[in-house]
């Protein structure tokens, strides 16, 4: 059974059951989200706006490596551990579009996850945060798919100001080192200034804003783009370069506004 909070332009569907993610955003009448066309991704990770928590992205072969020993976490099909544990479990409702989940075991610390909804005039801001009573090292965010068309206007575009982008080595994970970004197709994260942009012509404009700088971008699919706020790069763990200089951020929000529609 899905949840639904509407204004007079905004129509947010959530699906508690399955992640507690958002499956549907309607705006001024265009829905923006989709699902993946490729057969292949996890259905678990293939549609809407899913809560990656307590780890985003990947973790190199799964393996946490903690004070009291490397923790084996869940392989995904590339041998990997992505996205979490959140998005596959069952949230409980605490009514007004707010969410939580207790998470364990085989994290290292147990927690509770909170995600909420919030309806804006002109979009919807989502929150994410991680409570395990400690500051130890975690990595949290969010990740939408957008659709490249609508049901009017011309196929999307991206405009964002990224300032670095995390380089990948030839398995496809971070390397640890900073460098310039780089043309696309892209599957990678960025250090960016200011906020991402997308631009239906015709149709619709999103304005995508986080507290947070980092940002995964995977514009290699032809049907869809996915522009993701997280708290630190992926596999941040493993790589001293890619960590806070402070605390590791246990929270974050995320908010997409729109302009209306834009000249075609």
């Amino acid at each position: 059974m899905t949840d639904i909070l509407q204004n007079d332009r905004v129509r947010a569907t959530i699906d508690p059951s399955r992640g507690a993610r958002l499956t549907s955003l309607v705006i001024d009448g265009l829905e923006v989200l989709a699902h993946a066309e490729d057969p292949t991704v996890d259905p678990a990770i293939a549609d809407g706006c899913f809560p990656m928590v307590p780890w985003a992205g990947r973790v190199r072969g799964g393996r946490l490596a903690t004070p009291a020993g490397v923790r084996q976490l869940p392989l995904a099909d590339d041998g990997n551990a992505l996205h979490g544990l959140g998005h596959v479990e069952a949230w409980e409702s605490a009514g007004d579009g707010v969410y939580r989940l207790r998470i364990g075991e085989p994290w290292p610390t147990s927690g509770t996850a909170q995600l909420s909804y919030r309806l804006l005039d002109d979009g919807l801001r989502i929150e994410l945060s991680w409570d395990d009573g400690t500051t130890s090292p975690c990595s949290i965010g969010l990740h939408p798919w957008f659709a490249r068309t609508l049901t009017t206007g011309g196929p999307v575009v991206l405009s964002f100001d990224p300032e670095q982008m995390v380089e990948r080595g030839t398995d496809g994970l971070p390397t640890g080192r900073l460098v310039r970004p780089e043309p696309e197709p892209w599957d990678d994260c960025f250090r960016v200034a200011g906020s991402p942009v997308l631009t239906w012509p015709g149709a619709i404009q999103l304005t995508l804003t986080s507290d947070s700088p980092w940002w995964v971008v995977y514009s290699e699919p032809e049907s869809t783009i996915c522009v993701e706020p997280q708290t630190v790069p992926p596999d941040a763990f493993d790589h001293n370069g890619l960590q806070p200089a402070g605390e590791w951020p246990h929270d974050i929000w995320f908010e997409l506004r729109a302009a209306g529609a834009t000249a075609s």
